[in-house]
């Protein structure tokens, strides 16, 4: 392989590497926010389940919308 075929070839590497570091990187990066979604959806509906029917009437719940809400998964939007 002449030198300029070589440096062509390595060029091509260094891109797809670049490439698939700014794949991999996106993709922890939705990983981190589905997660930080998840933690905040299981503590909101802890949260929600600890409320009384005053405060939830307040925020205009009744306590079965609360208990349909607080039952859902973490991972269920």
């Amino acid at each position: 392989m002449s030198s300029m075929a070589h440096r062509g070839a390595a060029a091509r590497l260094r891109r797809a590497d670049h490439r698939h570091a700014d794949r991999t990187g996106t993709l922890a990066a939705r990983v981190r926010a589905a997660l930080a979604e998840w933690r905040r959806r299981a503590r909101s509906r802890t949260q929600l389940a600890r409320l009384s029917e005053r405060d939830l009437r307040d925020i205009g719940l009744t306590p079965t919308e609360a208990a349909k809400e607080y039952a859902k998964p973490f991972w269920v939007d």
